[in-house]
């Protein structure tokens, strides 16, 4: 399964990973801990609002390349499309719960991430559409340092040894 095969919200749910705003639009009562810098690979899967999972988006695998300044950009990614954005949490538990404007319309996100350690989370998301509830539940694991040709911020796939980028997320068109 390949991010480009993906319909726009599944892709936007999986491959941004996972949400649609900026650090700077949240209310803060807590500060999400520091992954460890390096290549990153999520395996997630979509529940569509019919409760059942989506086909095209189950198991999708994306690898992304995290440094510090791109670290919370992959879960708090978007540039300022919400209104309205509480974190919540401490130790290895939070919580970000909002509302946000994307194209099909308003989004009422809840999510959980759990921080096993620096090098594990787990993350579980509902999202309020206009055509339902949406569920997303991501495994996010360190591999190690980032592929040849990788720079902090990109996402994509490794295709015959070969990583494919898929965008960057410092880009103004990332999804």
């Amino acid at each position: 399964m390949t991010l480009g095969n993906l319909p726009l919200m599944a892709r936007f749910i999986t491959g941004g990973l996972v949400l649609a705003f900026s650090l700077a639009g949240v209310a803060q009562g807590a500060q999400l801990p520091a992954r460890a810098p390096g290549l990153w690979q999520s395996t997630s899967s979509v529940t569509g609002p019919d409760g059942k999972p989506m086909a095209q988006a189950q198991n999708v695998i994306t690898l992304t390349c995290v440094d510090p300044a791109t670290d919370w950009k992959f879960l708090l990614s978007g540039q300022g499309r919400c209104s309205q954005l509480d974190l919540t949490g401490a130790g290895a538990n939070y919580t970000i719960d909002g509302r946000c404007e994307q194209p099909g319309g308003q989004v009422t996100i809840h999510e959980k991430l759990d921080y096993v350690s620096n090098k594990t989370v787990q993350l579980n998301a509902v999202f309020t559409t206009s055509s339902g509830k949406m569920s997303v539940a991501s495994s996010l694991q360190w591999q190690g340092p980032c592929v040849d040709g990788m720079q902090p911020g990109d996402e994509g796939q490794v295709v015959d040894g070969n990583f494919v980028k898929a965008g960057n997320i410092n880009q103004s068109n990332y999804p």
